[in-house]
């Protein structure tokens, strides 16, 4: 009969992505830079609201696919 002492004690379950879902989140994260990339190098005329709101979005959709980078 095992006794209580006798078990390991788990402190943390770490989550691992697939393979399929990593491929997914660098797609993504590809995606986001190329917008940020896209707002700081262009050269046309673009309303500091327009850049604000892209900005909000991307940071939003960051969070989405990265929730675990939020805790750091």
């Amino acid at each position: 009969m095992a006794h209580l002492g006798d078990e390991p004690e788990v402190l943390a379950v770490a989550v691992i992505p697939s393979a399929d879902e990593r491929k997914r989140r660098e797609r993504v994260l590809a995606r986001l830079l190329v917008i940020a990339l896209e707002m700081l190098l262009s050269e046309g005329y673009i309303d500091l609201s327009v850049k604000i709101e892209t900005a909000k979005d991307v940071i939003l959709e960051f969070k989405h696919t990265y929730p675990e980078a939020m805790n750091i």
